[in-house]
């Protein structure tokens, strides 16, 4: 992504849509921070990874990374609407065999194909975990303030619908236990989808990948809103035309669990 489209956000601080322009600003207060520019409007503007590729191809960037596979090792389910919660528990794996490398790829579960999530990530230009919540709103991706952990530690992302105010959606992301890491979403559409996810930029070198198989992704709960009633399973699905890097355990929409692979097939 290009860094102008990049922003950091705090837990007093979100981004909105107003007036068509993409603002920064102060919950405490109302104050607008900075002014990031026009919402993008383009058919991909919904889309986090379809933007990024326009941008990327506006700008002339060559050796752009691969496409995200958004089946093998991302299973989702489109049909889910009326969220009231997503949340799921995962621990961070064994770093890279080349525990140098500051090869990227994340881990994280999310809503509307990744415009929200909770994300544990590796590289990104330091070779260790760290957490963030990040989001997408009008065009501009934002994160909050990046907390480092160590392989083993517990991880429980959650993503909350908190109210709704004409076309106005807000959400609010965490990770249990990481208060300061919190962050709030405002949106102009509602988040539907849900999505669990390991995205990689390593170009499958096994020595940058996690020194693991695979990632269990455990204790997966969704819940709908009131009036709404929440379905018993998850439907997950993939892309059959992808290689099959991901297994449904249960697909409960209690205590669900996917595991994701980070470089072989499952057998």
């Amino acid at each position: 992504m290009p860094q102008s489209k990049v922003v950091q956000v705090d837990k007093y601080q979100t981004l909105k849509v107003i007036n068509g322009q993409v603002e920064k600003i102060d919950l405490r207060t109302n104050a607008v921070l900075d002014r990031l520019g026009p919402a993008a409007t383009d058919p991909a503007s919904a889309d986090p990874y379809r933007r990024a590729a326009k941008l990327r191809a506006d700008a002339g960037i060559a050796n752009t990374p691969p496409a995200v596979d958004l089946g093998g090792n991302c299973p989702t389910d489109w049909n889910q609407q009326h969220i009231q919660s997503f949340t799921t528990t995962w621990t961070v794996p064994p770093a890279p065999s080349d525990s140098t490398s500051t090869g990227t790829y994340f881990i994280w579960n999310g809503l509307a194909g990744g415009a929200l999530q909770p994300v544990l990530q590796w590289g990104n230009g330091t070779a260790a975990y760290r957490i963030a919540n990040w989001y997408y709103v009008g065009g501009q991706y934002a994160h909050g303030t990046y907390k480092s952990v160590s392989p083993g530690d517990q991880l429980t992302g959650t993503i909350q619908y908190v109210s709704q105010n004409g076309s106005n959606y807000t959400y609010k992301e965490s990770f249990a236990g990481y208060p300061d890491q919190d962050v709030t979403v405002n949106r102009t559409g509602s988040a539907d989808g849900v999505i669990e996810c390991y995205e990689s930029y390593v170009g499958g070198d096994a020595t940058k990948n996690p020194n693991a198989s695979y990632e269990r992704m455990t204790n997966i709960t969704l819940a709908d809103q009131p009036g709404y009633s929440t379905p018993a399973t998850i439907g997950w699905a993939g892309d059959s035309s992808k290689p099959i890097l991901s297994r449904v355990i249960s697909n409960s929409s209690s205590n669900g669990e996917v595991d994701l692979y980070f470089v072989n097939s499952p057998s």
